[in-house]
């Protein structure tokens, strides 16, 4: 699809962590106080904030999904964005289908047709929902936060962002877990 120009380009880069803690933790069900501190530290959340600015995106802004490990990660990081001044949402599946719409359509929409009612996202959190099924053609920017050993839930992450939309060239894949390397990119 690549080679067919059907899909757009993406620029993929691996980034250097700041939390400490293996994959084998990462995937694990219960965390420690300290562990779950260490994936929302206001330190990695400094971190994740200044590689994507740093990295950037194509379009007129940022309209980025984030991978996160956990729903709760995903609520806090969400949190502490949002306390930075972005814009942003944590959506998991206990989300109604109509919560999680209006949150893609925010997602996508343009700063002029901001309202009292509707205002743009910059970033939605997510654990599990967008690896399939989610068609945002607008998102210019992937954060993998999530580890996986599965290359079908790797392909699909990345694979939101390469949606052709108008005034996007390419999209901007922050892989901050080593996925790449788990997934023989």
């Amino acid at each position: 699809a690549m080679e067919d120009n059907l899909l757009c380009p993406f620029h993929y880069f691996g980034i250097s962590e700041v939390v400490s803690l293996d994959d084998k933790t990462l995937q694990a069900t219960k965390l420690t106080d300290d562990e779950f501190n260490q994936l929302t530290s206001d330190e990695r959340v400094r971190h994740v904030i200044e590689q994507s600015e740093y990295y950037g995106y194509s379009g007129d802004r940022v309209r980025g999904l984030i991978f996160c490990s956990r729903v709760k990660e995903c609520e806090e990081l969400s949190r502490k964005f949002n306390t930075l001044g972005y814009r942003t949402i944590a959506l998991s599946g206990s989300d109604s289908e109509e919560k999680r719409q209006k949150a893609f359509e925010r997602l996508a929409m343009d700063e002029a047709d901001t309202t009292e009612e509707m205002q743009p996202l910059d970033y939605i959190f997510s654990r599990d929902i967008l690896n399939e099924g989610v068609d945002i053609v607008e998102v210019n920017q992937v954060i993998m936060l999530r580890p996986t050993q599965s290359p079908i839930v790797f392909i699909q992450q990345l694979g939101r962002g390469l949606r052709k939309a108008p005034g996007k060239e390419y999209v901007v894949i922050l892989d901050f877990i080593g996925n790449y390397n788990n997934n023989f990119m």
